[in-house]
Order: C-alpha cells, then structure tokens, then sequence
C-alpha cells in the first residue's frame, strides 16, 4: 500500500511533530511504501543520521518528497505549500493521504482528494473561518479527523462524532531497556520543552526542597535568570535516542503541566486536551512518574496505579506528592509494573493498524 504523509514540519528540528510524524511514518514503513511530504529539505539531509537520531527501525526507508526548493518562513508561504501538496497528489496514486497540515487539508479538499486530517489542538483565526465556520471540517472528503485526546474532541462538537478517531501519541516500546530497580530513590528527571507553562520552574523550586535529590533537566538552554540550587543538572537538548537511557537511569520522571500552556497560538490554552509524547516515554521505562492533573493526560494516566497525580499545580502540593512517594505512601513495584502495561496498548504500530482499520472500514 502507498500511503502520502503531510507535515510542515522539518526533519532536523527539535520539536515534538518532527518526532511524532517520523516515528508514524516508520510504523507505516513496515509493511507500507511511505512518502513523507515536506516544505523544505536540505541537500545534506541524512536519512541514515535521522534513523540514528529518532531510533526508526523499519527496513525499509522513508521517501522524502519536498515540495518547495525554499523554507517555510511565513502565512503564505504555508499557504503555497498546502496548495502545491494539492496539485502534487492529485496526479499520485497515494492509496492513504494523512495530513498534519490543516492548510494542506484545505487544498485537499478543494481539489476532492480523500485524505485522513489529524489535529493536536484546537483552531484560531483564519483557521478556525475556514474549517469551522465554512464547515470545510465535515467535507466528505476528509474521511476521518484524527485527534490527540477525548477532551480534544469536546473543542469540535460541529464534526459528527463518527468521523472522530481519537488516537493518543505513542511510543516504540522496543526502544526501553529495563535494569532493577533500586529500593532508594536518588534521581528526580524531565525530559521535554522550556516552554512557559511546561513546569520547569516548578521543578526548580521543588529541587530546592529535597537537596539530597539529584535533578535533571533535559532540554533547552535556560535563556532566563533563575536561582539553580546545586542539585539541579541542567543537561541541554538531547537526540532521542538518548532518552531511553537517560530516564532507565531515573528513579522519578515529572510531568508538570501549568494552568496555562500555550503551543503556538497565545490565544489557545492546550494544558487540558494535551496528549505529551514524553508521557508515554515516561510510561515505557517503567519509573514512577509524578504528574500534573490534567483532563488529557489523566485519559492514560491513573492515580496510585500506574503514576501519581498532583491534584493543584502548586509548590505545596508537589512538595506533599513528592514525600509521599519518598515515604513509600505508595506501593512502588506495582505503579512501575503497571507503567510499562500502560505503555504496550499505546504503540506506534497499533496507532497505525487503527487508521489502517479505519481506512477499511470507508466506503469510498
């Protein structure tokens, strides 16, 4: 089967799309001819480096269409790539069409191509005129919209519930590797963005109450001023191939998640519907995991199961959860056992089997 993957996204950046979209398209690749349709690709791009870098494992290699010669650096240039991916697949003889562009989608559908729309947070703007308001998110040619979470679906009561697939993010389980567990809690680990609303600073102000813990931050540069107590290692950005091992050597992984999260647009609070892709990491190396409550998150994660949820996004209540956990209030073993169970329903190959299903489950 041919399947045509579209995203705006570059394959050498350092975000959570890129990420998501190589990981979809190498579960694709394993039985499938993919075609990952981009803005923009470097002459010196190495797929060999971005198997390497993102732990792809399918034999068989990604094909990297770009679509325009320059990078997408504005509104119209994203405007003229969602309308070349139209002109482009109308005369390909892609058998699956998937679109994490919603410019692309839009092409899509004024050109009467079939295709599958996937969508992490709820639309603004010009956006939100043309796929809500000109109803183009029920055309008949997107077959399924495919959403990041159950409360996600709730921002987009005007599509017919039939044609909502809710598919979390997912991780590659083979990619973990498990050693013992030890009984003495040493390390505290975040992996993920430095946005504001991610819980870094949180994080920092909690090191700053158990010194003989030892904190580690993965990710970007800290560009603003803080008070770093001692105990805290900031260690940059790392390849995710680096990440299995970073957390197999945690003992508490943190999932913070402010009040207000903004991604993108400053208009849109993403905290409740997000789906974080380094949760389901969390979850397939089998470490207790400290977490946020957050409607979306709580979808997968289940206190004093298989992680321990924070009820306020406050300093005094982490400070609570985090002795909790230090004092054995909880049974250990069992949350770290139920983690990685958690984890093998939220493959990336079962992610793509179900749009597979779906796809032959349409009467075209």
């Amino acid at each position: 089967m041919k399947i045509a993957y579209i995203s705006e996204t570059s394959l050498t950046n350092k975000s959570a799309q890129s990420l998501h979209v190589l990981k979809m398209c190498d579960a694709f690749c394993k039985k499938n001819d993919v075609q990952l349709i981009i803005p923009y690709a470097n002459n010196n791009l190495s797929l060999k480096k971005i198997k390497k870098n993102f732990l792809l494992t399918a034999k068989k290699n990604i094909l990297v269409k770009s679509i325009l010669n320059f990078k997408v650096s504005n509104f119209l240039y994203r405007i003229l790539f969602g309308y070349k991916v139209g002109i482009y697949l109308r005369s390909n003889n892609s058998e699956i069409i998937i679109s994490r562009s919603w410019i692309s989608s839009f092409f899509l559908c004024f050109f009467k191509i079939n295709h599958f729309l996937e969508v992490h947070s709820e639309f603004t703007g010009l956006t939100k005129f043309l796929m809500i308001n000109l109803n183009y998110i029920n055309s008949k040619y997107i077959l399924k919209t495919i959403l990041i979470s159950k409360t996600l679906s709730k921002k987009f009561s005007i599509i017919n519930k039939k044609k909502f697939l809710i598919l979390h993010d997912a991780v590659d389980i083979k990619n973990f590797r498990y050693k013992k567990n030890s009984n003495k809690i040493k390390s505290v680990t975040y992996v993920g963005s430095f946005h504001e609303g991610k819980g870094v600073k949180l994080i920092l102000e909690l090191a700053k109450k158990f010194k003989k813990l030892k904190f580690n931050i993965y990710g970007e540069p800290l560009t603003n001023i803080y008070d770093i107590s001692k105990n805290v290692n900031i260690h940059g950005y790392i390849n995710y191939n680096k990440v299995p091992y970073v957390l197999a050597n945690s003992d508490i992984l943190l999932l913070p998640s402010a009040d207000v999260q903004h991604v993108g647009s400053r208009s849109v609070n993403v905290t409740n519907y997000n789906s974080p892709l380094k949760m389901f990491d969390y979850l397939a190396a089998g470490k207790i995991i400290l977490s946020s409550k957050r409607d979306g998150i709580c979808e997968i994660l289940k206190h004093n199961n298989n992680s321990i949820i924070a009820n306020k996004y406050d300093l005094k209540t982490w400070i609570k959860a985090m002795n909790n956990i230090l004092n054995n209030k909880y049974n250990l073993p069992k949350l770290r056992r139920n983690s990685i169970i958690t984890a093998k329903k939220y493959t990336w190959d079962k992610r793509v089997l179900k749009i597979l299903k779906a796809n032959n489950s349409l009467n075209y």
